[in-house]
């Protein structure tokens, strides 16, 4: 009879670290900055607390906040690309389901990312934080691409390149012409059908009525590839 393995109970110490980056992120949604005294405050500890756990005060709180807040971008970024989603939805769904993750976690996450990028020319940590992340999303779609070249769902082109592109756009995801435009649903449609472009280019030769989807109410191109982002 197989036992459960229980995962080891978080020490005290432990716990006060987590309860402080919880503060700390929420203060950043809130106001995109925060105090040592502010986050002691909502963590009902003291500001000495936040030095015994983080001995670089501040700067500690905002890389261990970053580290949380990528965690959820390295999530999205790889939630959806595997190789059941693909065969299950399709390549067209797949892609969706990633630009909406990932814009999800950006709106959501927009000071706290914004706080981190502004100090990372001068954070190491902050630097090693985001090129682990981003290792991370690389990975899962180096992955994510050879298993859809294999399914021959995705085109046999340069695996590097296409590793970049899909990278690139999720990077670019965070962009507040994106997250604040009262249109996103349609430049979320063109984001993905240009990664389908790229990642199946025979589809819109098979498929050339997907570059010029015209809205009938406007009589203008809407959520089409060809029509422009």
């Amino acid at each position: 009879m197989s036992t459960i393995k229980m995962a080891p109970p978080i020490g005290r110490s432990e716990r006060t670290r987590q309860v402080l980056v919880e503060a700390t992120v929420r203060r950043l949604r809130a106001d995109g900055a925060f105090t040592a005294e502010q986050v002691a405050s909502d963590a009902g500890v003291s500001v000495a607390t936040i030095y015994n756990r983080f001995p670089d005060g501040r700067d500690g709180l905002l890389v261990a906040a970053f580290d949380r807040v990528l965690d959820r971008v390295v999530a999205a970024s790889t939630k959806p690309l595997t190789a059941d989603h693909l065969l299950d939805h399709g390549l067209d769904s797949t892609l969706r389901s990633l630009v909406d993750g990932l814009v999800t976690v950006f709106a959501e996450e927009a000071l706290v990312m914004r706080a981190a990028l502004a100090r990372l020319p001068e954070n190491r940590l902050l630097r090693e934080a985001y090129r682990r992340h981003e290792a991370e999303a690389r990975d899962a779609s180096r992955q994510f691409i050879e298993r859809g070249q294999a399914a021959g769902r995705i085109t046999d082109g340069d695996l590097d390149e296409l590793v970049d592109v899909v990278l690139v756009v999720g990077q670019g995801v965070n962009n507040p012409v994106l997250l604040g435009s009262a249109r996103r649903e349609q430049l979320i449609d063109h984001l993905t059908e240009a990664l389908v472009a790229v990642l199946a280019p025979e589809r819109l030769t098979q498929c050339p009525h997907r570059l010029t989807r015209v809205s009938s109410s406007t009589g203008v191109p809407s959520a089409g590839f060809a029509s422009g982002y």
